[in-house]
């Protein structure tokens, strides 16, 4: 908890951050926080650093694009606090120019390597604008998830599934554009339809069978192991379905369908 004090002096000092430090390409944004007294693990505290990012993007979101420097400086110096500002001001700044800033984001999520910081700038930049326009930005993660980047791609999973939690009428659209990708799935895609499918199930249910409906016949070893690794419940369909990979001559299939049969007694035993 910042004391208001505190809070006011960092608001302050974020201010005049940005009215002197800025315009003379002075990045050390560690001015404006070292000071604070308090220390978690001899660090400064998270919601201080939050405090700071919010107040920053809040402030330059409408010229947000004339600091492209500021932002190379925050991750390429200022390690974990220097992303979680990042990710503030991206917050702010893609609701003022989306166009502009998803291009320059698409850079940093493709080339991060540090899944806590993907993350963060996913639900923090992505999610509200996906949450208000899904019709307009599904396409761009369905083409995300495809280029197969494995922390982008976890980090889209945890998007999804707040999304549909937030609205399950996007469940049926978000998941067709999903299944647009199985056929030729990679193992991190197909972790990702997996934990997808799976949390739809407590969501809906209904619909979630119907896609076990629709693929009761299917051979396709990928499409198989992703139905088989997503079962939530016992169903009679997905009974017969796991039965009959069980019995194929294709030894990948009847791999997955033997697996199938253990997942589904569990889930009987507990029906």
């Amino acid at each position: 908890m910042i004391s208001m004090d505190w809070k006011d002096r960092l608001i302050k000092d974020t201010l005049d951050f940005i009215e002197r430090k800025l315009p003379q390409k002075d990045y050390d944004i560690d001015i404006v926080y070292n000071a604070y007294p308090q220390r978690i693990d001899n660090k400064v505290p998270h919601a201080v650093i939050t405090l700071v990012g919010k107040t920053l993007g809040s402030k330059i979101c409408k010229d947000a694009d004339k600091y492209f420097g500021f932002y190379e400086y925050l991750l390429a110096e200022k390690g974990e606090n220097g992303r979680i500002i990042f990710a503030y001001i991206m917050a702010r700044a893609i609701k003022k120019k989306p166009d502009i800033f998803i291009e320059y984001l698409e850079k940093f999520l493709f080339s991060t390597k540090d899944q806590k910081s993907c993350n963060l700038v996913i639900d923090k930049s992505i999610f509200p604008i996906l949450k208000k326009n899904p019709k307009k930005y599904l396409d761009l993660l369905v083409k995300w998830i495809k280029k197969d980047n494995s922390i982008l791609n976890q980090s889209i999973q945890k998007l999804l599934i707040k999304l549909i939690h937030f609205d399950k009428n996007l469940i049926e659209p978000i998941f067709h554009k999903l299944e647009t990708s199985w056929l030729y799935a990679t193992p991190s895609m197909v972790k990702l339809h997996i934990s997808f499918l799976k949390a739809i199930y407590p969501i809906d249910p209904k619909f979630y069978l119907s896609v076990y409906e629709h693929y009761k016949s299917t051979r396709n070893p990928t499409f198989a192991d992703i139905l088989c690794n997503a079962i939530c419940c016992y169903d009679k369909t997905i009974r017969n379905m796991v039965d009959l990979w069980a019995t194929s001559g294709n030894i990948k299939l009847k791999k997955i369908g033997v697996h199938g049969q253990k997942t589904i007694e569990k889930k009987k035993g507990r029906a």
